[in-house]
């Protein structure tokens, strides 16, 4: 089954402006914030000491490391105290970082990250569950491919997407053969969707079709003994 079909040389360059910065911060979510200076005891008042000394960000350490986004919208930071940090998005979050560490210190790099969201897919996917990412940005089609793509019984044409905001929750159909999905709201994820993909018809009637022949041979063995026990009477 091809995806996206018919999309031409001509689309090469869609554009999808609801992956930039559209989804916004809330409760129980989970944001990393390094905050890097030339002066070392910057460094470590804002940072554990593996990331003082290290470059690198360990994907999963984003998490462990991050900061839990409390009921009411704010994470408490070491001198900053607590920051509003509920309906911005991440940029706004690292420019109001930035802001407010200015205030205490001179010539500081404010980067802000998600600290891992999770997707959960069910339905016909060869391996549904839950799973967490670390990118900024993450498509449906990844998340799809995460669980190992839909088996022979998904239905392509009609993926339900379930999408919690502080205003309820979201639901919305998708068509993945519709080569235009890239440029919808849905096509980039965002923390906590759930996408169910559901079974074609031709999986009912398979189903069926295999309890029909069950029973019709069973029956057939049951004519037989009843034929063999009639005639050694």
């Amino acid at each position: 089954m091809i995806y996206l079909q018919h999309l031409s040389e001509t689309d090469s360059l869609l554009h999808n402006s609801y992956g930039e910065e559209t989804y916004r911060i809330q409760p129980g979510d989970v944001i990393f914030v390094r905050i890097s200076s030339l002066n070392k005891e910057i460094n470590e008042i804002f940072n554990s000491s593996d990331f003082v000394t290290s470059s690198y960000i360990n994907e999963i350490s984003l998490y462990y490391k991050g900061y839990l986004v409390s009921d009411e919208g704010k994470i408490e930071m070491p001198v900053l105290g607590k920051i509003d940090v509920a309906n911005k998005t991440l940029n706004e979050i690292q420019q109001l970082i930035q802001y407010k560490t200015m205030e205490y210190f001179k010539e500081v790099y404010v980067t802000v990250k998600y600290g891992g969201f999770k997707v959960t897919v069910l339905g016909e996917v060869r391996h549904p569950g839950v799973f967490y990412f670390y990118n900024n940005k993450i498509t449906l089609l990844e998340a799809l491919g995460q669980a190992g793509d839909l088996n022979e019984f998904g239905n392509r044409e009609n993926i339900l997407l379930l999408r919690t905001s502080n205003k309820g929750i979201e639901n919305k159909r998708i068509n993945l053969l519709d080569k235009n999905i890239i440029k919808s709201p849905y096509f980039y994820l965002q923390p906590n969707d759930v996408i169910y993909v559901e079974p074609i018809k031709t999986k009912a009637w398979k189903l069926n079709s295999a309890n029909v022949s069950i029973i019709l041979s069973s029956i057939s063995t049951l004519i037989l003994v009843i034929s063999f026990v009639l005639k050694i009477q």
